[in-house]
């Protein structure tokens, strides 16, 4: 039976993940819910120095768009109206930035935001929480999540973006020659597990790459953001199910 990326990700022995490969997964195999997201305990957490590490390939210099995820802006009164489903958004031009693990190519789709953060860490809830959303060969989703505080000095991609965010309906914001390379950390030590979309419709597998270092930004670029939805965008922290963390030390 081939391995699995499911089983390259996450450690998983190699008949378990050809039992819940994505391609495999059936109705009876998904009754259990592995939904997201989830509260990260990390003494809980199984260290797994052999899991494949985490490599970046995101561009120095790359032209993006800023845009307010609308789900009810043709709606009476929708542009005023703020959901949890809503976020900022920039997507990703085809081919332009990706993640390799274990060999295996995740290009990355979107990037956006949730405050106050969707993940826990020892119940820790964070201002922010950004995705970065990739997609592998056939579709498979990988998120590398990301938990933001205040404290920084300014100058961030999450600043810039931040500091701009359009109002629902509003045009987009265009940012020339973002500096995406510069997003993540250097130290890409991540908490792994397998879990769903925060939003609707939920889907399962997802893949998920929890930074443990933070990213420190301006309190205003936090603030303006915030202002945009004043009762956050964040879905609740949800059941473990038997589910295990791995964690992959990645001190680069």
């Amino acid at each position: 039976m081939p391995v699995s990326r499911r089983a390259v990700l996450f450690g998983v022995p190699a008949t378990a993940a050809g039992v819940a490969a994505p391609g495999l997964l059936s109705s009876a195999s998904a009754q259990t819910p592995h939904q997201s997201p989830i509260d990260i305990h990390t003494f809980h957490a199984v260290n797994s120095p052999a899991l494949p590490a985490l490599h970046v390939h995101y561009p120095s210099a790359l032209d993006l768009s800023v845009r307010y995820e609308s789900k009810d802006g043709g709606q009476t009164g929708g542009c005023e109206t703020r959901t949890a489903e809503e976020t900022v958004l920039s997507e990703i031009p085809a081919g332009a930035a990706w993640v390799t693990v274990g060999g295996v190519r995740y290009d990355l789709a979107n990037f956006h935001f949730h405050t106050r953060s969707e993940h826990r860490l020892n119940g820790r809830q964070f201002p922010l929480e950004q995705h970065f959303v990739h997609l592998g060969p056939n579709g498979e989703k990988l998120v590398v999540a990301l938990f933001i505080t205040t404290g920084g000095a300014g100058g961030t991609l999450q600043d810039k973006v931040l500091a701009t965010v359009p109002e629902e309906c509003d045009e987009d914001v265009h940012i020339p020659h973002a500096n995406l390379a510069s997003a993540l950390p250097r130290d890409l030590s991540t908490y792994r597990y397998e879990g769903s979309l925060t939003t609707a419709p939920y889907s399962e597998p997802v893949s998920w790459l929890v930074l443990n270092h933070h990213r420190q930004i301006l309190p205003a670029s936090l603030s303006h953001f915030q202002t945009r939805f004043p009762d956050g965008d964040s879905r609740a922290v949800q059941p473990l199910n038997g589910r295990t963390v791995k964690y992959r030390p990645q001190h680069n």
